[in-house]
């Protein structure tokens, strides 16, 4: 995965996952939108090549990853849920204005896309599988 180095405090995702992630399957957890920022939190995981006994691929280092972005424009945000789930994460650079663009494709409920003109990690915090914080 591109690292969105574009992002503040990206190195904490990346400290605590080793890399950093797909965002494949994590559930959005929370999400708040207003006239001009958005604020999204996913629970979120490390995908392992190990099988468990199921037969289902081992899922390690849980973790509610908080996200911030704000000076939105070009704002397609689909209805939401409480159990989204999202395919795929994508930031990626803009060329225009100096902002980032935001791709959230979604299995279920939540989808959509933003430009912002900053992006920041506000927290990495440790949960059980459940998204359930200690």
């Amino acid at each position: 995965m591109n690292v969105p180095t574009q992002i503040q405090n990206y190195e904490a995702v990346v400290d605590f996952f080793g890399s950093w992630p797909s965002f494949h399957d994590a559930n959005v957890v929370a999400y708040d939108a207003d006239v001009d920022s958005i604020k999204l939190t996913l629970h979120t995981w490390r995908i392992t090549n190990q099988v468990d006994a199921n037969g289902y691929l081992v899922l390690r280092h849980h973790a509610l990853v908080s996200f911030r972005f704000s000076g939105l424009h070009d704002v397609q945000m689909d209805a939401f849920n409480s159990r989204n789930i999202l395919s795929s994460l994508e930031i990626s650079p803009c060329s225009d204005r100096g902002s980032c663009r935001v791709e959230l494709d979604s299995v279920m409920d939540l989808s959509g896309s933003f430009s912002a003109k900053s992006g920041e990690i506000v927290s990495v915090i440790p949960c059980d599988s459940d998204g359930v914080v200690a």
